[in-house]
């Protein structure tokens, strides 16, 4: 039996607050702007940021999408360069709150933030001792670091602009950057999907991309250290990874090598254009968050830290089959690797 849970019912089922991991140095050309949002995009709200200042939308920059349908805390950044603050107090509204500011010398890039912490509603789950021994063996063993459904588009249309630049078709930057992200993530997940039904997401493997969980830097698993590895590996203290596809970094060995091979079987356009279009990094296959829970009748009240780039709907995909209000559908342009 399928166990269901009613999904971002309101936005307050679905709280994200941005971990930004520094706090602004106090002065530079670039004003951060601590905001609060409910029910609106990222993009929107940094339109009217931009207006408030009298700039262009070009000059306010994120760490990256949080999503509409949620309460969301994140910071912007915005270019002032020998410009006093601006008053901001005419964007704000039950929608939308200025929290904080700050000056710094640097502006936000994608992925700059360290983490994401979700505050999370399923409301009416159908089956709670089932969701309970879920949560208490992810509590265990972690979950497998999907990307979620957003990086792909309505219908994989991102996946489909990919397949549209390896045949040569011209785009603009943005939109090609977003069909490359979108190629990556999904090769990652197919390789992420193999590798635990060949029952190997928790072993080690000769010539396996270990990463270190301090400094994230990646080696390559030797055969006479594979009992040192796997003890490594259970304690947390190394990681395994699977490919965020493109040209150099360090490769996989051997029997690694072998797997990631099969599980990419029938992808060779996908390779061969991330070949020529991106550099190679490794991604965590595994994550294991710090959860906290409590039950309210049958509602489940949920509450963890993601790194940049992990996705909370790839953890609750592990719990119930999330069903969302009916919406108009909206056509993304991009999507939030917090989410």
């Amino acid at each position: 039996m399928s166990v269901t849970a009613l999904f971002k019912t309101q936005p307050e089922d679905f709280v994200v607050d941005e971990v930004l991991g520094f706090e602004p140095c106090g002065e530079g050309e670039h004003l951060f702007v601590l905001i609060e949002k409910r029910g609106m995009n990222t993009q929107w709200a940094a339109k009217l940021l931009a207006e408030a200042c009298g700039l262009k939308e070009r000059d306010v920059s994120h760490s990256g999408l949080k999503d509409r349908h949620a309460v969301t805390r994140q910071w912007l950044s915005v270019w002032l360069p020998g410009k006093e603050d601006p008053d901001l107090s005419a964007i704000e509204s039950d929608e939308l709150k200025v929290l904080a500011k700050g000056r710094h010398n640097k502006k936000l890039r994608i992925g700059t933030h360290k983490a994401n912490r979700f505050d999370i509603r399923l409301r009416q789950v159908s089956d709670k001792a089932l969701v309970q021994s879920r949560l208490e063996a992810i509590q265990a063993q972690g979950f497998a670091n999907l990307f979620g459904d957003q990086r792909f588009g309505h219908e994989d249309r991102n996946l489909k602009l990919f397949d549209d630049v390896v045949a040569g078709k011209r785009m603009k930057k943005p939109r090609q950057a977003m069909a490359i992200s979108a190629a990556r993530s999904a090769l990652f997940n197919l390789v992420a999907d193999y590798r635990q039904q060949q029952g190997l997401a928790g072993q080690v493997l000769a010539g396996d991309v270990l990463m270190l969980a301090g400094s994230h830097s990646v080696f390559v698993a030797e055969q006479d250290e594979l009992p040192a590895l796997q003890q490594r590996l259970a304690e947390g203290d190394v990681q395994l990874t699977a490919p965020l596809y493109g040209k150099g970094g360090v490769k996989p060995q051997g029997p690694a090598a072998e797997l990631e091979a099969a599980a990419l079987a029938g992808q060779e356009a996908r390779l061969e254009g991330l070949e020529k279009l991106a550099n190679s990094a490794r991604r965590p296959l595994w994550l294991k968050p710090e959860l906290a829970w409590q039950w309210q009748d049958s509602d489940l009240v949920l509450s963890f830290t993601l790194p940049t780039g992990s996705f909370a709907t790839a953890l609750l995909a592990n719990l119930a089959e999330l069903v969302e209000p009916e919406r108009v559908k909206e056509v993304k342009t991009d999507e939030d690797p917090g989410q």
